[in-house]
This record gives C-alpha cells, structure tokens and sequence, in this order.
C-alpha cells in the first residue's frame, strides 16, 4: 500500500513537471513567433515611412527638374541629353507613383503596397475609402489592422485554383465616431472558412488575428463574418468607435 502510495505521488509529480515544461515550450514557441512577427511589421512600418519620405524628397525636388529640363531646352544642344534626364525623371516617379485614395500619407502607402502585391499576384483589388476617417483609431493601430485584414484576403486568393475567380473588395467609410471596415473575398469553394486563417505559418498569422481581435477589443468594436461557401465568397466586418477602451469589444 504504502509502495502504491509512492508510485503515484512520483507519477504526479512526474505529470506536474511535464506539463509545465509543455507550457515552457509553448511559450517560448510563442514568444519566438510574436518577435518575428514584431520585426516584419517593424520592417512594413519602417518601409512605409521611408516609401513617404521618397515621395516627399522628390516632390521638393521636383521645381529644380522643371528649371534643369527648361534650361536644356532653351540651349537645344544636347537632345540625347536631355531624353537620357527624362527617361531618369520618369522611372523615378514610377517608383514613387501611388493611387491618390485619400489625403492620408501612411493609408495611401498602405493601400498602394498591397495594391501592387495583389497586382504582382495577378489578384483584382477594389479599394473604396472616404476621405474622412482619420482620428478614429491610432496611426500604428491602423497599419496593424489593414496589414492583417489585407494579407488575410490575399493569402485566401492564393489557394484558389486558377480556374476560378479571384478578387478582394476593401471597403472603409465612416459615419459620426465609428469606423466600417468592410471586407470580401473569393475563397476556394467549398472550403469551410473561419475567422482563423489556413496559412502555412499558421503561428505568426495566428498572431496576426489575435492583433485583430484586440483592437476590436480595445475600439469597443464588433466583428461578423459569414461565409457563403457555394459562391466561394467570404466577407468580413469590422465596428470601431473613436474612444478606445479595455474592455465591451465583442466578436
């Protein structure tokens, strides 16, 4: 008996220790992905920032290439010259050239990077945005939450077959001091979509939808979402008032 008794407490203890060395690990995992996670949105943050910047510096640049192309003009000696300065001037501002949605600098770069990924992945993108919704939530917040809710919806056009149709409509509007966020996307029929998504780094999306939902959370916000897995289409919805809080966030 008193044997019995000492197997099962070295068992139990045995268990106790294992289930929390599994939790150390999960967390370590977890912390491992949270920090790649920090530094790619670190680096889209920082890329979005520099990509402003380029555009402020050539747009002050831009009367000195006026004076230096009149000039060329005016001695008429040099028109190979002065091709080669256009041709120059031109893939410049090719670089910088980006889809005017609304006054907002960062929301502009935003958008126009994901544009040009869905462009790149020969992925229609409809974008429809009023010009009247800033001061609802934080800057960093809104880089967050379109980034997410952008790379979501492409991830899901890249697991439709080529043969079916492929397309994001991005909708953002606002009406007194809520934000609508509206989102929809082709899914691949028939597949049963979540909230969560199925991509293969499924640890650092996770994240992604975790950030999501917190910001809900902290905007006293709502999210829905339907799928209509006939059509293969799913859409998404998001609430967000203008005085952030801690808690009344509801999915």
């Amino acid at each position: 008996m008193i044997v019995t008794i000492i197997l099962l407490s070295v068992l139990l203890i045995f268990l106790i220790l294992a289930v929390g060395v599994m939790k150390t690990r999960e967390m370590e995992q977890e912390n491992r992905v949270m920090q790649s996670y920090m530094v790619s949105m670190e680096e889209f943050y920082t890329g979005i920032q520099s990509r402003i910047e380029a555009t402020r510096k050539y747009r002050h640049d831009l009367a000195k290439h006026i004076q230096t192309l009149e000039a060329l003009l005016e001695q008429q000696k040099n028109g190979q010259e002065m091709a080669d300065y256009m041709m120059n001037l031109k893939k410049r501002y090719d670089i910088l050239k980006k889809q005017e949605y609304c006054s907002d600098e960062f929301i502009n770069v935003i958008l126009t990077i994901k544009q040009e990924q869905c462009k790149d992945k020969g992925i229609p993108l409809v974008i429809e945005i009023e010009d009247n919704i800033y001061n609802i939530i934080e800057e960093v917040d809104m880089v967050a939450l379109f980034h997410n809710l952008l790379d979501n919806a492409i991830e899901a056009q890249e697991r439709i077959p080529d043969k079916q149709e492929k397309g994001i409509w991005f909708s953002i509007r606002r009406d007194g001091k809520k934000l609508f966020i509206d989102m929809k996307n082709f899914v691949r029929k028939g597949e049963k979509v979540t909230f969560m998504t199925k991509k293969s780094r499924w640890e650092e999306h996770g994240i992604g939808t975790k950030i999501i939902r917190s910001l809900t959370v902290k905007y006293h916000g709502t999210i829905t979402f339907k799928t209509d897995e006939d059509a293969g289409v799913f859409v998404e919805s998001i609430v967000l008032n203008a005085e952030p809080g801690d808690e009344n966030g509801s999915i």
